[in-house]
């Protein structure tokens, strides 16, 4: 675990100890330490409860304070991304080194196998969201929960409007 997730970890545990923090505090938490990380990338791991009620109060308190982060769910696991201001550069490079393995909608995702990396591109938002894979079975698992996820989310898009 790199040094900054390490102290980060430290951080909460100590900010929320074993007597059961409040969830929705700790993912505030989360949020805004994410916000101050220079990084575009983040993920909420080791969930050991419901990842459906977490990724809905990320949701909840991304929208609640208009905040400029995408959050996706994937298997036990939630992927951030927000948005900076080479998006441009970084889908140009997307497109030249790798191959468009499917696109729905609006949403694209790509594959980089010298690099193991599925590039999930939301191109209204801007997002980007690159998943690491170790092996071809686990790229095609990716893959399908990918699809599933994105039909699911855009069923549920429909239904709302």
């Amino acid at each position: 675990m790199p040094e900054g997730d390490s102290a980060l970890k430290k951080k909460i545990e100590d900010e929320f100890p074993e007597q059961g923090p409040d969830v929705k505090k700790l993912v505030e938490t989360l949020i805004k330490s994410f916000l101050k990380s220079d990084s575009n990338y983040g993920a909420i791991t080791d969930i050991k409860t419901d990842v459906n009620h977490i990724h809905k109060l990320v949701r909840n308190y991304v929208n609640s304070k208009k905040l400029d982060i995408y959050a996706l769910k994937l298997e036990d696991r939630i992927l951030l991304s927000r948005t900076n201001i080479g998006f441009e550069e970084i889908y140009e490079v997307i497109r030249r080194h790798s191959q468009l393995q499917t696109k729905m909608n609006m949403t694209e995702i790509w594959d980089d196998a010298e690099n193991k990396i599925l590039h999930l591109i939301i191109v209204p938002l801007r997002k980007h969201l690159p998943i690491e894979y170790q092996t071809e079975k686990e790229k095609a698992k990716m893959m399908a929960v990918l699809i599933n996820d994105l039909a699911i989310e855009q069923n549920q898009a429909d239904l709302n409007r």
